[in-house]
């Protein structure tokens, strides 16, 4: 494959994963709880949110290695930095925040009263925390590709 053809390449796997987590983000997610009881929607979001976790982890590494690898090592420091940490909180969401948050879940199920709504406080930190790692990925993800592919804000001039 040629250089283009490998840059073009590279460019759309930034691209699905990039619609993938911002479509997940903007309707997906909503619409599921929108559509479905919450117990339900917080199931099937919860899964849908693992698999793109282990998509991002895939997506993340692959294109890290690219950009190294077949960016004849243009790609910079700071770039393989911000996807670094991309990287990395695919890995938190998938060994620590996915299985602990349903630990939590699981637990509520058998839970009332006060008990419950202690459970359903820290399963709220939780998420708080999960939709800060989730923002950081998608506009990391953003900016990355943005610089990556070179696209530069356009210059308003005065005069």
């Amino acid at each position: 494959m040629t250089w283009r053809g490998f840059r073009g390449a590279e460019l759309a796997f930034w691209a699905i994963w990039l619609g993938a987590l911002w479509f997940m983000a903007i309707l997906v997610a909503p619409g599921l709880f929108k559509w479905l009881p919450r117990p339900e929607a917080g199931l099937v979001a919860g899964r849908l949110f693992y698999m793109l976790a282990l998509y991002s982890l895939v997506s993340s590494a692959v294109l890290l290695a690219l950009s190294n690898f077949a960016g004849e090592l243009r790609a910079s420091f700071r770039l393989s930095g911000l996807m670094a940490v991309i990287l990395a909180v695919s890995v938190i969401e998938l060994a620590w925040l996915q299985p602990y948050m349903n630990t939590l879940r699981a637990a509520m199920a058998d839970l009332q009263g006060d008990e419950l709504a202690a459970m359903r406080s820290q399963f709220g930190n939780m998420h708080a925390i999960s939709s800060v790692l989730y923002s950081v990925k998608m506009i990391g993800a953003l900016v990355w590709g943005l610089n990556r592919f070179g696209v530069k804000p356009v210059s308003t001039s005065v005069g």
